[in-house]
């Protein structure tokens, strides 16, 4: 089953509103909302394939502010560590 998380600049404008939709689509309640916890999600919890759509991101930087770029940086770790190919992320200003 593909987990999708629909991200919506316009919306997510902190980085707590991000780790609430990322519990929200995983259906993981006990998710930590933490860098640390959204990486174990990524490549431990969930098995894939993860479909991450960030429409209006340049907003949700210009909010979130380096924290967005911590929260990219996981990520793409995350994408690197799993290297199937399992992780799509799609960014759109």
């Amino acid at each position: 089953m593909v987990m999708s998380v629909n991200l919506d600049g316009d919306i997510i404008d902190s980085e707590a509103l991000f780790h609430t939709a990322f519990r929200e689509a995983s259906g993981v309640e006990w998710y930590g909302g933490n860098l640390d916890a959204l990486f174990d999600l990524m490549v431990g919890v969930v098995a894939g394939p993860i479909d991450i759509a960030w429409t209006n991101a340049a907003r949700s930087r210009a909010a979130i502010g380096e924290r967005f770029d911590r929260l990219l940086t996981v990520i793409f770790d995350a994408i690197a560590y799993r290297g199937d190919g399992s992780i799509n992320l799609r960014l759109e200003s």
